[in-house]
């Protein structure tokens, strides 16, 4: 499989931007309404578990989009190393309708799959 053209890489690179800037004004977003939802008010037990139970999904949420924000770094550093687009398992280049559709592979799809079944989930 070829390798990608400079063309096909600066529209990943352009992608990986676009999808950094979403997932920076989702947390934005998410630390506003926490700050919203954290300040202290009387309530009953019910009031105060279901706060509880908000705060560890917020936080959820938070770290799911630090992850995102790491596999950007990822992938911006195998792009600096000249390592983006091939498969960090079997070596084979990755094709570029997957990395547009989720630029962060790291990954083609056989090996996704292998490593999926193995490992039990998404990485």
């Amino acid at each position: 499989m070829p390798a990608l053209t400079l063309e096909q890489l600066n529209t990943l690179a352009v992608l990986l931007d676009s999808r950094e800037e979403r997932i920076r004004g989702q947390m934005d977003a998410a630390n506003v309404a926490r700050a919203v939802s954290t300040r202290p008010e009387a309530g009953d037990v019910a009031d105060l578990a279901e706060q509880g139970a908000e705060q560890r999904m917020d936080d959820a949420v938070v770290d799911h989009y630090r992850a995102e924000l790491a596999d950007i770094a990822a992938a911006r550093a195998r792009i600096a190393q000249q390592a983006y687009g091939i498969c960090l398992d079997c070596g084979e280049s990755i094709p570029y309708l997957r990395l547009q559709a989720y630029p962060t592979a790291e990954r083609c799809m056989p090996c996704q799959r292998r490593h999926e079944h193995t490992f039990g989930a998404a990485s």
